[in-house]
Formats: structure tokens, C-alpha cells, sequence
């Protein structure tokens, strides 16, 4: 599998956003499943010591959402149950390499969002890192959506705004969408 779903649960949407949590799922559209296995890490203090900031608009959008969605704050705030952000990235990156590394394709949702954010992060940890897999190699699921509107988003299970159940909601969907766009036959 060398197509990975990331989704970011952050306090902010632009570039060097505090990120509380990282969901990754690998997928392949070719055989039309994911991986049983995720990546979910929450992150200490949302990266707050390397310089990620919060946006006051976005922390008044978290307000507004479920419960269990907004437990991930309260999980960033303490060290036992959260990670920082360099040994998050970490993760990320070991992930990516189980799964194509370099090669990975790497999906967010929207240009200039997931990816967006999460290099910023990198770079807020050192200047001079990258993430594991190839610049070349970041999609937008977010534009792939836009190509095939009539293919609805099958939301099972899971909770809404919680990176890996929305990275594994959103790589389903990718399935269907690439499937549909290469014709691919169940």
C-alpha cells in the first residue's frame, strides 16, 4: 500500500497551527481496502514549545463540537497521554516508510491544509527537516472529491473529528473515488 490518508486535528488552519492529534491510514484503491493497522498520536502541549500557535476563531469552533471529539484537548494537555511533537513526527515518518516511504502518496484533505500543516511542523522542529515521503507526492482528497460529487462519503463508525476514524472515513471514500476514476471493478 502505497497511498497513506492523513488527517490533523489542530487549533488553527494555516501553517504553523498547534496540532492535537495525527491520524494516518494506508490504503490501496486497487484492491479496495485499507490497512487493518493506524497511526494515531496525540500531540503534548500541540506542539506549543516549538512555536505552533493556536487561532482563537478555531479554539471557538472546538467548543461548539461533541464531547468525545474534544476529548483530544484534554489528552494534549498531559504528558501520560500525549507525545511531543518531534517523537509524533517520528511516528508519522515510520509509518510513511512502512508503507512506501519516499515513494508514499500522501493524502489531506485540501491543498493547503494536512500537508500544509504537518511540514510546517517538521520545519518548527528543525529547519531542515522533511517529512518521509517526496514533496512530489503530496494529494488533495479534497480536489478528488470535487471530480465526483455523486459519490457520497459512507461515515462508519467512529468519531467525528478524531484524525485516524477521519483519516480511515476519508480513505474509504478516496477507494470509491479512485476506483470510479480508473474504472475499477468490484
Amino acid at each position: 500500500m502505497k497511498n497513506v490518508m492523513l488527517d490533523l486535528e489542530t487549533y488553527g488552519n494555516t501553517p504553523g497551527s498547534m496540532i492535537l492529534s495525527i491520524g494516518a491510514i494506508a490504503f490501496d484503491y486497487m484492491e479496495g481496502r485499507t490497512a487493518s493497522d493506524g497511526l494515531y498520536v496525540v500531540v503534548n502541549g500541540g506542539g506549543k514549545d516549538f512555536g505552533l500557535h493556536r487561532d482563537q476563531g478555531t479554539v471557538d469552533w472546538w467548543k461548539r463540537q461533541g464531547t468525545e471529539a474534544r476529548q483530544v484537548i484534554e489528552l494534549a494537555k498531559r504528558a501520560e497521554t500525549s507525545t511531543p511533537l518531534p517523537q509524533a513526527l517520528d511516528a508519522l515518518d515510520a509509518y510513511v516508510a512502512e508503507h512506501g516511504g519516499a515513494d508514499c502518496q500522501v493524502w489531506g484533505c485540501g491543498s493547503d491544509f494536512d500537508n500544509a500543516l504537518i511540514r510546517s511542523a517538521y520545519r518548527a522542529v528543525d529547519p531542515l527537516r522533511e517529512p518521509r515521503w517526496a514533496f512530489w507526492n503530496n494529494r488533495c482528497y479534497r480536489t478528488l472529491k470535487s471530480f465526483f460529487p455523486q459519490v457520497p462519503i459512507d461515515r462508519r463508525g467512529g468519531t467525528h473529528h478524531n484524525a485516524l476514524d477521519d483519516a480511515r472515513s476519508q480513505a474509504d471514500h478516496a477507494i470509491a473515488l479512485l476506483r470510479r476514476a480508473y474504472a475499477v471493478k468490484s
